[in-house]
Order: C-alpha cells, then structure tokens, then sequence
C-alpha cells in the first residue's frame, strides 16, 4: 500500500472538546488530595504493545496529576481467576474452567509485568504502585453488601450483563478439584447462601454472611459492575481520603459502560456522579483495523508478525531483545504526548504507525550519537 506518511487527528468526539489542558479537566474532577489509579489485566500471555501502551498511560497520567499536586497510587489489579483454552470444560453444555490461580498458570508470565511496571515506575517519576488480586476486591468493606444486592437482582443483572446466558456470571472453584461453572449457570440461591455446582464432585456452598468471600470468582461484566460500585462508595464518602480514577482501552468504551456499568449502578438506586472517571487509552490495532488481542495470542494467532519480524508487538521479551530500554523509552515518550497534545489521544494506532516510530527515532538516535563520537574526535 502506497500512502503519503502524513498522520492525521481528525476532530470528532473528545478530540473536539479537549484541543488543550485534558488533564486539567480530569484534575477538575478528582475532588480528594490522593487519587488510586486502577488499571488491570489476565497475565495469560507475555505483555503484548496494547498492554504496554495502555499501562504507560497509566503511569503518564499519574505523573502529571502528581505535577498538578495530587498524591498518586497505580493500583495494578491482576485478574487470575480467568483461564487459557486448555483448561475449559464443557460438561452438558455448560462451560466449566481451572483458573491461572488454580493451575499455577498466573506464574508464567507474571514476572514480565512486574517487571514492566517497575519500569514504568522508575520512568516517571517512582510512582508508587501497588499489584492486588481479583480476590482482593471481595475485601472491601462494603463488598458483602454490594454482593448481596446483586444476587438480590439477580434475574436483572444477569439479563443485563449476560443476555446469551441469562445468569450471573458469578462462580467459586470447587476445593477439590478447582473446576468452577464459569457464568454460574447451575447456581442455587439461598438468602446470603450460594450453592456452586462441579460435575466431579458435587454441590459446594458459601455464606456471604460468614465465609471468605475471596473465593468468589466474578466474569468480566459483573467484575467491572462491582468494582465501579465500590470504588463509587468510595468516591461520595468523605472519610475515605481518596478518589478513584480508572484507566482501560478503549474496546471498554461506549456502549460497554453505558450499558453494563452506568445502567447497572443506576438499578440500584445509586447517583453515578460519583462513578469513578474512566480514562481511556487508543487501541493498537493489526493490518485489519482489529485490536491486539490476548485471546487471539493465546490460540496462536499473529503468525505474519513473527514471519516479519514483528513479534516484538506480541511479546515484551522480544520487544526488550530488539530494542533494548530505548524502545521503551520512545514508547514512554509517545503516550505521555497523548495527554500533552490530547487529540492524539482519541484515535487508535495499527502497529505500523509505531513500526515507523521506531526507527525514526532510533535512527535519529544512532545520527545524533555518531556525530557526537565524531565532534569528539575532532576536538581531541
């Protein structure tokens, strides 16, 4: 394909409202001195370039919140709950799964983001950071009741989050051989009781009343409905020092919150005033205009990138080979221009936009570094 390599920010949406200051509007409406920033990913693969984009904007955002005299946390939340195809089951049609948590899955490629965002950390400024579990949601001290009201509404929500399975999407692992009903579809309801089903082994229940709720498992609907419900709890009550901010791709934008997030808060009864801030960050899109995808990876998608030589963009190992810290930098330095220069914010970027990027500015990088050795040269 022949193009002319001129980029375009076309205006539109949130390009239109904020040409300038973006982050001073998001500043406007952290009303709290601290601000905890939530960002979260499923560890089943290497970090892929969306990841990574998605986690430096994160950070960028931090940075310059911080500049503008808030106190900021990056709370990476680590989803491992959910599974890779392998070990999914379907017994009577219905879709039973083993965790990462479960089948020590988590442990594969957990040390690539933890080294990514100590990266990320140092990068911009040491921003203190702090990496939680799924589990950890059910920690909060408004959870039971958030839970409650949920199963509660049960038939609502479920038709609302999960139209194809019309249940709750809300499941926990059987202890003894940790299958779990992935979208609770044989769940049995008993006041604060749940009954959870396993074709091994049978019936196992749990009381949100008295038992651990961190054995709870949420799919990824009912998981975002009740952190936004929690972190909106958080948000109105005063005694609570900070404010929630959160930041996803863009793929979660539209349709996905007005639906599944607002329209679910509002069912019970709550103001979304105090819903926390969703920032959202472009997509990085393939040669088909489709996101990259950890689903897609998983079942061996993106053979033509690394027939290319551009599985840098699937694997954060390869990336570190090719590249060394200087491509992280050049990346670093690209999304904190998002929020600096805002309209490039409002558009997605297919891998080759940051294929050109990269050698423009490694190249610029060699130039300048021989005509320092050779002004070095010549002065000696």
């Amino acid at each position: 394909m022949i193009h002319d390599g001129k980029f375009h920010y076309p205006p539109g949406g949130g390009a239109s409202v904020f040409k300038e200051k973006y982050i001073n509007y998001i500043f406007n409406y952290l009303p709290k001195n601290e601000v905890r920033i939530n960002v979260g990913v499923t560890p089943n693969t290497s970090p892929h370039f969306g990841i990574i984009t998605t986690f430096s904007l994160a950070f960028a955002l931090a940075q310059q919140l911080k500049k503008l005299g808030k106190t900021l946390t990056i709370i990476v939340g680590i989803v491992d709950t959910e599974s890779i195809k392998s070990d999914k089951y379907i017994f009577d049609d219905i879709v039973f799964q083993k965790s990462l948590a479960y089948t020590g899955g988590i442990y594969d490629y957990i040390d690539d983001y933890k080294e990514l965002i100590e990266k990320l950390s140092s990068y911009f400024g040491g921003i203190d950071h702090i990496i939680v579990n799924q589990s950890d949601l059910s920690l909060h001290r408004k959870a039971p009741e958030i839970i409650r009201k949920i199963i509660n509404e049960r038939e609502r929500i479920g038709q609302l989050l999960f139209p194809l399975k019309n249940s709750l999407g809300l499941t926990a692992a059987c202890p003894q051989c940790g299958l779990a009903d992935k979208y609770g579809v044989k769940n049995c309801y008993n006041g604060d009781i749940i009954n959870f089903f396993c074709p091994n082994h049978g019936f196992h229940s749990i009381d949100i009343s008295k038992d651990n709720l961190q054995k709870l498992e949420y799919q990824t609907p009912l998981r975002n409905l009740i952190r936004g419900l929690l972190y909106t709890e958080d948000n109105k009550e005063k005694a609570i020092p900070y404010s929630w901010l959160r930041v996803t791709g863009c793929d979660f934008s539209g349709f996905y919150q007005e639906q599944l997030l607002y329209r679910g808060i509002a069912m019970f009864n709550i103001d979304i005033i105090n819903s926390p801030l969703i920032v959202y960050g472009p997509l990085v899109i393939d040669w088909s205009g489709a996101k990259l995808s950890k689903s897609i990876l998983v079942e061996g998608g993106y053979k033509y990138m690394t027939k290319q030589g551009l599985d840098y963009f699937i694997n954060y190992q390869k990336f570190k080979t090719k590249f060394n810290s200087k491509g992280l930098e050049i990346l670093f330095d690209e999304t904190n221009l998002w929020l600096e220069e805002s309209h490039r914010l409002f558009r997605n970027y297919p891998i080759f936009y940051f294929e050109e990027l990269f050698k423009a500015k490694i190249n610029k990088a060699m130039d300048l570094e021989e005509f320092n050795s050779k002004k070095d040269i010549e002065q000696d």
